[in-house]
């Protein structure tokens, strides 16, 4: 029995600490079905018009998202059953091939070009792919990792800022340059989320933003299309059958639906009134079919997202795991604010989706993809305390998480390693 305990002992020693693992967040998975259960009903309705005219079936659309979404939440399920852990052999990698993906699709002739923007790859058997969509997990994967062996080197200007900025620059750029401002806003977003969480210089996080803001507007200023997107977002009715045009249809849909909406499959909208009904403005046809009690019902699902997913990032077993769910976390709800507030006319007109929910089959594998980590995460996070205890204590704490790394021991099973 001794020989045996001293062999157990051994191999705990070499493999470290694990926390037990238990069932994922069911509150976040249910979540997400619901609003990819949403997702596949609405682009059926919203698309069904379109899809008549160019296909003469007005459920393709339809279709496709549904096999989409089923492809998605397979490797959701996958991803959410693999350790975590692997995923930082593949950080590099994939942030380098994400990078060469995002200058590929700038090349003419190689990078498909629609509505102004050259934001695609056609793949042979799985038709356009946008790097973009890759990229915002990438980088999440990428500065987890980085981060994490930075340590508080990460609170630095020479260890810490310049080469974090040198590392966001180029994707961020790459993306902006498509140019899909709304995109690389998310990008931004997901990175300072996570740097934040590293334990970031305040003062640092201010230049950043400072930095991003100043880009943007020179990018919008010298843009004719893009200034006038700023123009019809002050007063989208100066020019409401030109400039202001999409603005004006989302908030005659919204209106339309009132509080209860028109009825599922009952919108005028889609009758190529609005542009993008399936994908930029399907928060629009929710409205109007669905009414306030629709769009309320989705807003209280992303709240939900959101809330989940900060509470495994702040509950996470490792400094890694938390900074990557935080990244995640804020890069869906960042993105899905964004698209609704597009909708609302709180914000100028960008192409951007709306998670879970708008037509495209990459965007919604990878999205599934994410939270399927975030499930694999919250299989290991702590069961004890509440967001609020948690979100005060990492502020007393000099605003770092100061989360255990992996394999870590301390107290009990640190002198029973030894013993």
């Amino acid at each position: 029995m001794t020989a045996m305990a001293a062999t157990a002992t051994r191999r705990t020693s070499r493999a470290g600490v694990r926390r037990e693992r238990h069932e994922a967040s069911y509150t976040l998975l249910i979540s997400v079905i619901a609003l990819v259960a949403i997702g596949v009903v609405m682009v059926y309705s919203a698309s069904s018009v379109r899809s008549y005219i160019s296909t003469s079936d007005p459920g393709s659309q339809g279709f496709q998202q549904g096999i989409w979404a089923a492809l998605g939440l397979v490797l959701m399920f996958a991803a959410s059953r693999v350790d975590f852990r692997v995923l930082r052999y593949a950080a590099i990698p994939v942030f380098v091939l994400t990078m060469v993906l995002l200058a590929i699709v700038l090349i003419p002739g190689i990078g498909t070009s629609a509505f102004g923007s050259r934001r695609w790859l056609f793949l042979p058997g799985i038709g356009g792919f946008q790097p973009a969509e890759l990229a915002k997990l990438a980088v999440c994967l990428y500065l987890a990792h980085w981060l994490d062996r930075r340590g508080i080197e990460a609170r630095g200007l020479a260890n810490g800022l310049l080469p974090f900025a040198i590392l966001v620059a180029p994707g961020f750029l790459l993306i902006a340059l498509e140019p899909d401002l709304g995109t690389a806003g998310v990008y931004a977003a997901a990175s300072l989320a996570i740097f934040f969480m590293a334990g970031a210089n305040m003062l640092y996080l201010g230049a950043i933003g400072a930095a991003v803001m100043g880009v943007a507007y020179h990018m919008v200023t010298q843009t004719e299309y893009q200034l006038q997107r700023i123009d019809s977002f002050l007063d989208p009715f100066k020019d409401p059958l030109h400039h202001g045009y999409n603005a004006v249809q989302s908030l005659m849909a919204l209106a339309l639906g009132g509080i209860t909406g028109a009825g599922l499959g009952a919108s005028r909208q889609k009758y190529l009134y609005l542009p993008a009904p399936s994908t930029d403005f399907i928060f629009a046809i929710i409205g109007e079919e669905w009414g306030l009690i629709g769009t309320l019902t989705v807003l209280a699902l992303f709240v939900m997202v959101a809330y989940q997913g900060y509470r495994i990032a702040i509950q996470a077993p490792d400094t890694f795991s938390g900074l990557l769910a935080a990244g995640i976390t804020t890069w869906l709800v960042a993105q899905a604010c964004i698209n609704m507030m597009v909708v609302t006319a709180l914000l100028p007109v960008t192409g951007i989706p709306l998670p879970f929910i708008s037509y495209g089959g990459s965007a919604l594998t990878i999205n599934l993809v994410a939270v399927g980590i975030l499930l694999s995460i919250s299989r290991e996070t702590t069961q004890t305390g509440s967001l609020i205890d948690a979100v005060f204590g990492v502020g007393r704490r000099d605003r770092r998480a100061h989360l255990p790394r992996a394999g870590r021991r301390k107290g009990t099973a640190r002198r029973a390693a030894r013993g």
